[in-house]
């Protein structure tokens, strides 16, 4: 194992969490997600893996929660029965197992595409047959890393810091927005290497790619995709702020500035996932101004979405060499993807694991054996049908969350409400283009404040049992006050 210099800066940060607390643990947590290209540290041992500050971060968030008895239990509170933290335990502990069961048991049984790497740090491009390898003990580590994040986050939230926790997120959405500028214009003068100290990670980069003139934004992340997916995260996160009003002018220009840079990203999956997105937030909105109650922002997204986006492509469609650059870039990300050597690649990896899927009787072959190009197909290959199943009901649970929430605070239900959109914003990104069933950090920090949020606040016990005593202390006087004077005497 070898330290990176931005790791010591990372350990720094991890022990200061552990000594001013959630707040700053919290800030430390969401500005370090962004930086998908950054190693903390190497593992040579485990086939070049690299982790993350992020990661890295995850097990001083956990120590900062242990060092005091309130976080501690309100952290414990949220894996409990029947709440969306228990079955995202489910499936993380089903997970788990069978990374270390079902590739031993199915060994031989069918070709897949590994995630495993190889002694140089890179993936195989060939299939072989099913076999155990080091990125099952990886991923393990990772999606336990996740289930860690979400509970400590949910305990938070339900703690009070619903409010410092989507501060925090609309922050690190500015922070993503200033890293794309940079960027763009690190590739401009020639000089993108000015950002090798935070794409220092065992990945390939594909930084300094264009698509018809324009340059696909990666930002602090190893390729556009990915960009796209996490911008698009933030997106629906703060839109969903402003629409709700809620720290609505930081929210609002938040989500303003985001969004030219999801179309220039040139991604795929940030046009495909972002489509879905806006739809949902188009029925949202006209589910407000038909039953309400609806607000301007509802009312404005919608002429936005209806009337001046037609408008302007219409415009647009005036003006030939604007059109064809922009025709060009959406044939070639879009209409054409599957034709390309690119799709294709990813086309076999979706087919080799479903046959898998099929091959291991719907068990599947164990977390973090298969690679894929979909997270649905990663979910079916890798952990069968009884882990989709248990994925699918803590999405459901979390969903249902905000419908039963009774709890009459509408600022933290609209918080709660963002962080479930946020979520599945990252889940339909990853079911076009994820590779695993580890949907990452960002996606566990928005899932547990949307748990949080929506379930009851947490009231630790010795407030519990004090007020339950002052309630008898309270009953008892009372009682003798109401008692006739006789029986007094």
């Amino acid at each position: 194992m070898s330290i990176e210099p931005i790791g010591f800066l990372v350990l720094l940060l991890g022990m200061l969490s552990m000594l001013h607390g959630a707040r700053f643990a919290i800030t430390a947590l969401c500005l370090s997600s962004l930086l998908g290209a950054a190693a903390a540290l190497q593992l040579p041992a485990l086939g070049g893996s690299s982790i993350q500050p992020s990661h890295l971060l995850v097990l001083f968030l956990v120590m900062t929660a242990l060092l005091r008895p309130v976080q501690t239990q309100a952290t414990l509170s949220t894996l409990a029965y029947p709440g969306p933290g228990f079955w995202f335990a489910c499936y993380i502990l089903f997970s788990v197992v069978s990374s270390f069961f079902l590739p031993r048991i199915f060994a031989g049984a069918t070709l897949v595409y590994s995630s495993a790497r190889d002694a140089s740090g890179m993936m195989s491009t060939v299939a072989a047959p099913l076999a155990p390898g080091s990125s099952n003990l990886s991923q393990s580590v990772y999606l336990l890393g996740d289930l860690a994040c979400f509970a400590v986050v949910a305990g938070f939230a339900r703690l009070g810091y619903a409010r410092f926790i989507a501060q925090q997120l609309i922050v690190a959405s500015l922070v993503c927005f200033a890293f794309a500028l940079i960027d763009i214009a690190t590739f401009q003068i020639g000089q993108s290497q000015l950002l090798d100290i935070i794409r220092n990670a065992n990945y390939t980069m594909h930084t300094a790619e264009a698509i018809h003139g324009f340059k696909r934004i990666v930002g602090p992340f190893p390729e556009a995709s990915i960009y796209g997916a996490v911008a698009l995260a933030y997106f629906a996160f703060t839109l969903m702020l402003w629409l709700e009003r809620v720290e609505s002018r930081m929210a609002g220009l938040a989500a303003l500035l985001i969004v030219p840079t999801i179309v220039l990203c040139t991604s795929t999956t940030a046009y495909v996932a972002g489509a879905f997105v806006v739809c949902m937030f188009m029925l949202f909105c006209l589910k407000r101004l038909i039953g309400g109650p609806a607000a301007t922002p509802h009312l404005t997204f919608l002429a936005i979405t209806l009337f001046f986006i037609p408008c302007a492509i219409i415009a647009l469609s005036l003006v030939p060499d604007a059109w064809d650059a922009i025709s060009g870039l959406l044939a070639t990300t879009v209409s054409d993807k599957l034709q390309s050597q690119s799709g294709e690649e990813r086309t076999a990896w979706n087919t080799l694991a479903l046959i898998a899927f099929v091959d291991t009787a719907t068990f599947g072959a164990g977390l973090g054996t298969v690679r894929a190009s979909s997270f649905i197909a990663a979910l079916l290959s890798n952990v069968g049908l009884t882990g989709t199943l248990l994925f699918v009901a803590f999405v459901y649970s979390l969903a249902r969350a905000s419908g039963r929430y009774k709890f009459g605070d509408r600022e933290t239900h609209a918080i709660g409400n963002a962080a479930v959109m946020a979520s599945i914003a990252q889940i339909g990104s990853a079911a076009i283009s994820g590779s695993g069933t580890d949907l990452g950090l960002l996606f566990s920090t928005t899932a547990g404040l949307a748990a949080g949020c929506l379930a009851k606040p947490y009231i630790p016990r010795h407030r519990t049992a004090r007020s339950a005593a002052n309630r008898r202390s309270l009953e008892a006087s009372a009682s003798l006050m109401r008692a006739p004077m006789g029986s007094a005497r």
